[in-house]
């Protein structure tokens, strides 16, 4: 059954923030690989629709550095699979969010084990026939997929809604920042309205666009929708309207560029 572009790929945007980095301000080998990792999990989970353990890391190249300010992009998909184990290969790259200049950093092929494997004789899907199209994504938006641990949610195993808005604003901020490419600030939030909780467990799936542009503003659209990792459910969680403000170096408004003919 067909199914929405976004829907057929994983990715994933963030931004590197000094806690992140080391001395010379360029980000961890050992964040990067955990963002990896958990870009494979997803992956392994999506196509199979089963749990899955990392069993290995057959090798990982560090092509050149992430910088602080940095935004990431990261993508995976599935290389081969056997029966109860699958290669997935992942990409990370860089992008200065005020030139746009864009760069593969590291990518690593992951070996991804079924964890119900043996109380589960089934045989894993076969590879994908067809691949994404890992085209770098548009200027104006941004894609943040987060997993739910159990310290993201409240009582009831629900995520936090104060979490699930730092995630929406981040992703409004990345989507400005990218098609300004300048600093931005947030002016206010007109709307956030959240629909349905997201679960313990589940993926939260966020995607800002923007919609408009002011003179010094833009309008930011963001969705948020969970996915059940083991049914394929999704669910639309929550929408917002972020008004976002270009500023010059000095933390002054600036005129936002204009939105393209075509966009």
């Amino acid at each position: 059954m067909s199914q929405p572009a976004h829907l057929a790929e994983i990715r994933h945007t963030d931004l590197v923030f000094p806690d992140q980095t080391n001395h010379q301000g360029t980000y961890f080998g050992g964040a990067a690989m955990a963002e990896m990792d958990k870009i494979a999990f997803l992956v392994a989970a999506r196509h199979a629709r089963r749990p899955f353990v990392t069993a290995s890391c057959d090798r990982l190249d560090f092509e050149a550095p992430v910088y602080v300010g940095n935004l990431i992009e990261l993508t995976g998909q599935v290389r081969m699979v056997g029966r109860t184990s699958m290669v997935v290969d992942v990409e990370l790259s860089a992008e200065d969010l005020r030139t746009g200049e864009r760069r593969l950093c590291t990518r690593g092929a992951f070996t991804m084990v079924a964890g119900d494997r043996k109380t589960n004789p089934a045989r894993l899907p076969p590879s994908p026939d067809a691949l994404p199209d890992f085209a770098a994504s548009d200027a104006g938006f941004a894609r943040v997929l987060q997993l739910v641990f159990p310290g993201d949610t409240n009582h009831l195993g629900q995520l936090f809604g104060g979490n699930a808005m730092s995630l929406m604003g981040k992703a409004a901020y990345i989507a400005a920042a990218r098609h300004t490419r300048s600093d931005v600030g947030m002016a206010a939030s007109d709307k956030i309205d959240f629909i349905a909780p997201t679960k313990e467990g589940e993926l939260l799936d966020v995607i800002a666009q923007l919609s408009s542009v002011g003179r010094t503003s833009m309008q930011i659209a963001v969705r948020a929708e969970a996915e059940d990792l083991m049914s394929g459910e999704r669910r639309l969680v929550g929408e917002a309207t972020y008004v976002m403000v270009a500023l010059d170096e000095n933390g002054r408004p600036t005129p936002a560029r204009r939105l393209e003919p075509h966009s």
